[in-house]
Formats: C-alpha cells, structure tokens, sequence
C-alpha cells in the first residue's frame, strides 16, 4: 500500500470546529502574536541522530506526509471574542533546512555535537502559530551515514508525545517510499476527533462524579507557589532558559528500588521529594501542587499529534507523616486518586473556590512550577525502517540560556534514561529568577532525594 493510500483524506479542510479543553486552556494565555501561546517561541523541540544514508528529495517527502496525515499540524485557533475556534488548513510542504557539521569529529565529539546542535535549533527556532504548517525541520549532516534531524513544532499543536508520534511516521513514510520493508502506519484519530470526545465526555456520568470529587479536594486548599528573584515583568516579553542535570546511576537505582518495595513507581517517588522539597522552602504541609500527565486518557488516541497534555492539582498533606516512606504511600493515594477522577485541567478548575489560585504563597512575584517525568509512546529507543537507524537524542545535559518557552511559571521535568541515570531539567523565565537560583534548588531536591532513599524509614527532615 503506498503513503498516499495510508494517509487519510479529510472532508472540507475550512470547516471551523469548538476548541478543545487544552486549546481553551492555552488561549487564556493569548499574549499577541509576538509574544506567549501565540508567539513565535511557544515551541517543542527535539531530536534524533540518523545513521544510513538519507534521499534529500525523500525526506522532504515524508515530512510532507506526516502534515497530510495529522490535521493538528495544520490548524490554526482563530482568534473571536465571542467563539473562538480552530481551522484546519490543506497540507502544505514542511520548512526544511540543512547545514553541515564537522565532518571529522570523532564518536564521542559528534554526541556532544548534535546535543549542541538540537540546542541551538532550539534557541534560533520560530514558529507563529498563524505559519502552516506547524511544524519544521533542520537536518545536520556530519557526513552521508550520519546526521541529526531536529523537528520543531508550536506548542499549540503538539507536546513531548506528539513529537515521537511525528518521528515514527516519518521513519515509516521515509522507508515506504523508498520501497523499503516497512510497517503500515498505524490506525489514529484526529485531533479534532480528540476535541469531540472531549465536549461528550463532559457530558458523562463518570465526569459529573469527577467534578464533585474535585470540588471536594480543592476545597479550602491552595495552589503551591515558589517566590521569584526578580520583581515579575509582565510588560515585557519572557526569556526561557533550562537548566539541565544529571542523577547518577546510584541514585536512581535506589529510587527504582524503593520504588518498587512501596508498590510505586519512580514518578512517585520522585514527586513525594518534590513535595517534600516545597515544603522545605515554604513552611507549607498543606500541598497542592500540578503534575503533567500525558492526557490520553481515552483509547484510540496514543497515535494523535496534539497539544493532549494536562495539568493535575494534587493535594497531599504532611501532616502526620512520620517517614519519607509513609509520604510516598500518602503521594502515591493521591496521584491514582487524581488519575481515576481526570479531567481536564479549566474543568477542574471551575469546580474550585477563587481561592485556590489566591494562596497565602501566591502574588504577583510568585509562579506556578510545574512536575512530570517525560512520556513518551512505547517505542523502542533506537528504532529504523527501511536502512536508517533513528535514535532519540534523549540524555541532554547541556543547559541553554534561551529556549522555547512554556505558558508561564517554573517546569520540572525528569526522564528515566535507557542507560540508567535520570536527566532533568528545570525550565524557567531568566527575568524572574537567577540561574544560582535554580541551581540551588536543584542541589538542595537531589540532597533530600538521597537522604531520603537512604533512610525512608527515618523521622522527615525539618
């Protein structure tokens, strides 16, 4: 079966559809079209090393059918005060660039190389979210077997999981027209499909218990918030950078151990230190604060390319907790708690009092931060079709002082390696807090994260 066979073709493309949960959740945020949700730097990255010799003419190709294929990549939010609403566009050839780089570098000094070059693409890449399609590709060749393809897209349109769906079809778009052996692209749904589901699910019984569940949780409780170093500047636009870092092997070996001796899993643990953290720097034990889940909570949807991810609240109180190992159990009640009631994240919001985002820790030079521990779609980490190896360029360690940006607030965000280790990254508005900041911060998380694992048992550090 050829590509053109495979991708599916939609109705009239101008049609205008309701948008989304998550797409009314970004619109909140609509700044202009320089700056915020809408502007130019609201953006995901990332990228895989290529081995096997790459067609130019072939790759442009199915790049091309991977925005034929998802209507999210070509859909813009039309801006209307009294409804605003999506447009899906006709698909239309993928931005490509290629640039050399040194050929004569070694193994060790290409890695290093191409982590430098998915970050760098990164700090260069603009995407308004009113340029079809939304998505874009740069190819760094160090030679004919072996280049870096970065791919980058408005985050308006797509998220960390979106991404690997977008590289895994363009692997088998590439192989098939080269006639080469090659799965047949999976079944999928639309995004528009997703927005749909989500306007009749609201309408649910199980979503009328989730709400009052909801209701109940919040009630009375507050959204964490971490103060800035800077007085916030909300009149000028925002300058991202990311912090990254490393947990060695050790330490995350022992948090996959008493992961699993609690019944729990990593995140878990990882998010009781976090709260554990909060705490130490706010004196608060009364916790709510927001996790990113991958949102696809409905079957059929782990192949759509959107912006399908979700903000959780979860409140868990230390009160009464004698031992890190007692909050991870407390934690982890909460989480598949939160898991078993989602919703999304405005829906949530709207059965919460005011208050909830008016806390005693919340003002005008204060800011959300956000957890997660990257998701991806089960895959295997090296994957190629056809003669190319593709693999995610997943352990970056490399900080940057300009990047994509994110609605607003602090993200923290880990990703249990292949290899073993935790890479991490915080990523923050420089204007609002020192890099020293952020660097303290991450020092003092991984401290208490090995003290804890150490003695889980031990009374909770004061």
């Amino acid at each position: 079966m050829t590509i053109e066979e495979q991708i599916p073709r939609t109705g009239d493309e101008r049609v205008r559809r309701p948008l989304s949960a998550n797409e009314e959740f970004l619109y909140a945020f609509d700044r202009g079209n320089d700056v915020g949700v809408f502007g130019p730097r609201m953006i995901v990255t990332a990228g895989w090393r290529i081995h096997g010799q790459l067609d130019m003419t072939i790759v442009q190709l199915a790049l091309n059918d991977v925005v034929a294929r998802h209507e999210a990549l070509r859909t813009s939010i039309i801006r209307d005060t009294d409804a605003p609403h999506a447009r899906v566009y006709p698909p239309s050839p993928v931005h490509l660039t290629v640039v050399d780089l040194p050929s004569a570098a070694g193994q060790a000094d290409r890695e290093r190389l191409a982590h430098e070059f998915l970050n760098e693409v990164d700090r260069t890449g603009r995407l308004a979210a009113t340029e079809m399609p939304l998505l874009q590709a740069t190819l760094g060749r160090f030679d004919d077997d072996d280049a870096v393809l970065v791919l980058v897209a408005s985050h308006l349109v797509s998220d960390g999981w979106s991404m690997h769906v977008i590289m895994r079809d363009f692997t088998i778009c590439y192989a098939t027209r080269r006639g080469l052996p090659a799965p047949g692209l999976p079944a999928m749904r639309q995004y528009g499909e997703y927005a749909d589901w989500q306007q009749q699910a609201g309408h649910s019984e199980s979503a009328g218990i989730a709400r009052e569940y909801w209701q109940t949780k919040l009630a009375g409780g507050h959204i964490l918030t971490l103060p800035t170093d800077q007085p916030r500047r909300l009149d000028v636009p925002p300058v991202y950078s990311v912090y990254r870092f490393l947990f060695d092997r050790e330490l995350a070996d022992a948090t996959t151990s008493l992961a699993k001796s609690l019944n729990s899993s990593s995140f878990m643990v990882l998010y009781t230190c976090f709260n554990l953290f909060l705490y130490r720097r706010t004196g608060v034990r009364d916790i709510v604060s927001p996790i990113i889940t991958a949102g696809r909570t409905e079957p059929g949807f782990d192949h759509t390319v959107g912006a399908l991810f979700n903000f959780l609240p979860i409140r868990t109180d230390l009160s009464g907790c004698g031992s890190f190992a007692d909050l991870v159990h407390r934690t982890r009640a909460a989480l598949l708690e939160a898991y078993s009631y989602e919703l999304p994240f405005n829906e949530i919001i709207a059965q919460s009092e005011p208050e909830l985002m008016r806390g005693p820790t919340m003002n005008v030079n204060s800011v959300v931060t956000a957890f997660q521990v990257s998701q991806f779609p089960s895959e295997p980490e090296a994957e190629g079709f056809g003669d190319i190896c593709c693999t995610a360029l997943r352990r970056r360690v490399t900080s940057s002082v300009d990047t994509g940006e994110i609605p607003d607030g602090n993200l923290w965000d880990f990703d249990l390696d292949p290899a073993g280790d935790v890479v991490g990254l915080v990523k923050f508005n420089s204007l609002d807090f020192d890099e020293s900041t952020i660097i303290a911060m991450v020092d003092e998380y991984r401290e208490l994260l090995r003290a804890s694992l150490k003695s889980p048992n031990s009374a909770l550090p004061r």
